[in-house]
């Protein structure tokens, strides 16, 4: 590289960064939905016993070649229980929020230098279900975080869940874990938020991030009625039962309180 095409280059750094500082939104709204992966028949036999304790339905079950998925309502964020083709999706479980403002997004991910993949945009029968939007340097080993715009409603049931016979009310924190370059990602989606180790946001749980060698999903901090009955009906449901407050769906464990 010559004098001038590293002046250029500092140039251009320069200016991505001031954009990325004048920012007056954060890309992220808030969390939106926790993916995690299951085959086929344990995804249907879950997804019934969820619906049937009367937790409200993000979206039905819907089985699609490659890609099955039911979404289930815990008060302020969604749980997908999917069935993927493995040949074509590697990951075990993903973190998706809303994005702030879908119309300028793309915009706002250039001059925060993160590169994102082009916007996959689902329309059915005319009708725009959601848009996703891929962050390649936050998609790591078998863990993903992404944006995504919904249109369709999914979040209908209020903050706090329905009565339910698990006893679940919603979700405090999504706990995950993250090294400095990751870190230093989700402070670039976040500006003029600050990325503290606790991160509120005005819709959903907070997001709590600890040290960890990789990006990955370390649990839900669900809030219930009483965390014992809870375990007890989710582990009925065909969650897998880790200790006498924790279970485990897929790759993602749910740690329950009570309220």
């Amino acid at each position: 590289m010559n004098r001038y095409e590293a002046q250029s280059s500092n140039r251009t750094a320069l200016v991505l960064f001031m954009q990325s500082v004048e920012s007056t939104q954060s890309v992220i709204a808030f969390a939106d939905h926790i993916t995690t992966v299951l085959n086929i028949e344990e995804l249907r036999l879950i997804s019934k016993a969820l619906f049937d304790t009367g937790l409200p339905v993000g979206w039905p079950l819907s089985e699609q070649p490659g890609f099955s998925t039911a979404g289930i309502r815990l008060g302020n964020l969604n749980l997908e229980l999917c069935a993927v083709d493995r040949q074509q999706i590697a990951l075990d479980d993903w973190l998706t929020f809303e994005p702030t403002n879908l119309k300028n997004l793309e915009s706002e991910l250039v001059s925060r230098g993160i590169a994102h993949d082009p916007f996959d945009e689902v329309v059915i029968h005319g009708h725009p279900i959601y848009t996703r939007v891929g962050l390649p340097a936050l998609s790591v080993g078998k863990t993903a975080f992404q944006l995504c715009h919904t249109f369709f409603p999914t979040r209908m049931s209020g903050p706090i869940a329905p009565k339910n016979t698990a006893g679940i009310q919603s979700v405090n924190q999504i706990i995950v874990g993250m090294n400095d370059v990751y870190r230093q990602i989700m402070r670039s989606l976040l500006v003029p938020k600050s990325c503290a180790e606790s991160i509120n946001f005005p819709e959903g749980p907070d997001l709590v991030v600890v040290p960890a060698q990789h990006l990955e999903i370390k649990r839900l901090e669900v809030r219930a009625e009483n965390a014992g009955t809870a375990v007890k009906i989710l582990t009925a449901a065909g969650m897998s039962r880790v200790d006498e407050r924790m279970v485990q769906v897929g790759s993602l464990k749910l740690s329950l309180s009570d309220s």
